[in-house]
């Protein structure tokens, strides 16, 4: 009786389950692996096949479940060796169906959602089925888990600039191959991601969001709105490049292109972005739900014009910094139709860092020390364009009304040197050196250098009211002399509004 119970059961849930259909298919094929990734809000599973099958999938409750059916499909691994720890899954099982299919049972200690698609094979690639285990009651397409939004840390109201850094490609999508075969896209750019972040981390006034910070893949129209979600002021893609010929090499930096803007904007016009889009930057408190679509074009596409037009300017400022370390292949901010790019409120940029085809460069590429350098040379191109164009309201706008470096900290009360040198990843020794400090004791108000190899290169500076030579000399840590043989004078008067060179070294 309990037997017939326990099917009866089983009969019933198959039959209330949700279930994805797929044509039977004459296929003979093997699963030769299963990979899984762990994203915030999904789990990420995905079945190496030899050939195109077709398969049925359909979940299961009491415990929770969901079931795979692979027609006409061997199992060719042991799935014991699995790891799924941090997931959650529990285990995965499998069995054969009418001689010739093989059902994958995947345990579960929660209820989730299960979405799939299949993939056709590539020159580096099987057939895949790829399936996403999302949290329960969380639209696929909609959700949001990835990164929630932050307050911004203030002070004195003094806000940090936001920096959202994606680290191109994740989890099951590699990006480009090495010319060796072992070296992946993905994971240079998170090495780069994770090394830029912790430059942000001890820059003063600044706060680094990650977009993805392990191996799992984010969708790309997902990755600006968790930038958008977090207030980011800018949007920093990472990327290594591929190309047919080995001898191609230099890093690139592309904004998106005007055709591409008008696509986007029409589109954000149509979708009205679920009613709750902000535009206007930081802060924005306009939203496109309730205007007429005209009106909302002509805002949107105005603020889609400044977004293109200050990442172009940022574009410049990080090719001028990495250039000290690395190839240029283009010495301009190139154009490009990319999805990524598309948001309208936020400067946005595409860095590709170098070419993974070129065994030079991939080897450059692959190491922990180029990395770490070619992430140094972001952050300096990033901090020079936030110093010229500092956002209103922040604290880098009230360095720089200072006359203060962005690794210049101000002592509070309250503060102490051991937090400060947690807080922005340096050594108490490392401070007290800098600064020649003989002791711990700290006084409120006092100025810290946190770093002496980082310097704001300013190419020019516009003379306000009332401001000397020698005023603005000091400002940039440079003589006096220097700064009159920079812009040729003969003396130290000067006009409001004039243009003064700042020399940079």
């Amino acid at each position: 009786m309990n037997d017939i119970k326990t099917i009866e059961h089983i009969f019933y849930a198959m039959l209330c389950a949700t279930s994805l259909l797929h044509p039977d298919g004459a296929f003979s094929s093997d699963i030769k692996e299963v990979r899984v990734w762990q994203a915030p809000d999904h789990t990420r599973l995905v079945f190496d096949l030899s050939q195109e099958t077709s398969y049925e999938l359909f979940t299961l409750d009491g415990p929770e479940r969901v079931v795979i059916d692979f027609k006409n499909t061997a199992l060719a691994l042991d799935l014991n060796n699995l790891d799924f720890s941090k997931t959650p899954i529990t285990a995965i099982r499998s069995g054969i169906r009418n001689s010739s299919d093989v059902r994958i049972v995947i345990d579960l200690d929660d209820k989730l959602t299960p979405s799939s698609f299949t993939l056709a094979s590539s020159s580096e690639l099987d057939h895949r089925l790829v399936v996403d285990l999302h949290n329960s009651g969380i639209n696929p397409k909609e959700s949001k888990a990835y990164s929630k939004p932050q307050s911004i840390p203030e002070q004195d109201d003094r806000r940090d600039i936001v920096v959202a850094i994606s680290a191109g490609h994740g989890g099951d999508d590699p990006g480009s191959i090495g010319f060796d075969g072992k070296i992946k896209e993905k994971d240079v750019t998170l090495a780069i991601s994770r090394f830029l972040q912790k430059q942000f981390e001890e820059i003063p006034g600044y706060r680094p969001v990650m977009v993805r910070d392990s191996d799992y893949y984010v969708q790309l129209r997902r990755r600006p709105q968790i930038a958008r979600e977090n207030r980011a002021d800018l949007f920093v893609a990472i990327h290594a490049d591929w190309y047919r010929s080995q001898r191609a090499s230099g890093a690139t930096i592309y904004a998106l292109s005007g055709a591409r803007a008008d696509r986007e904007n029409a589109r954000r016009v149509a979708e009205k972005e679920n009613g709750s889009d902000l535009l206007g930057g930081v802060g924005g408190t306009l939203a496109i739900d309730s205007l007429d679509d005209d009106v909302a074009l002509t805002l949107v596409s105005f603020q889609m014009d400044w977004s293109m037009e200050q990442s172009q300017v940022v574009g410049m400022k990080i090719l001028d910094s990495l250039n000290k370390v690395t190839r240029l292949r283009r010495r301009e901010v190139q154009q490009a139709s990319f999805q990524v790019l598309n948001s309208p409120d936020i400067p946005s940029i595409l860095i590709e860092t170098g070419y993974l085809t070129n065994p030079e460069e991939a080897r450059k590429l692959n190491s922990a020390s180029f990395q770490k350098s070619i992430a140094q040379a972001i952050a300096q191109g990033i901090t020079n364009y936030f110093f010229e164009l500092s956002p209103q309201g922040t604290l880098v706008a009230w360095q720089k009304d200072n006359g203060l470096s962005p690794m210049t900290y101000i002592v509070e009360n309250g503060d102490s040197l051991s937090a400060i040198a947690s807080r922005h990843a340096t050594s108490v020794d490392s401070i007290m050196s800098l600064n020649e400090l003989s002791s711990d004791v700290l006084q409120i108000g006092q100025q810290l250098q946190l770093n002496r190899e980082y310097k704001i290169v300013i190419s020019e500076h516009t003379i306000r009211r009332g401001e000397t030579l020698s005023e603005i000399a000091a400002r940039y840590s440079i003589s006096l002399e220097n700064l009159r043989a920079a812009n040729n004078l003969s003396n130290d008067k000067i006009l409001v509004g004039q243009i003064l060179k700042i020399p940079t070294s």
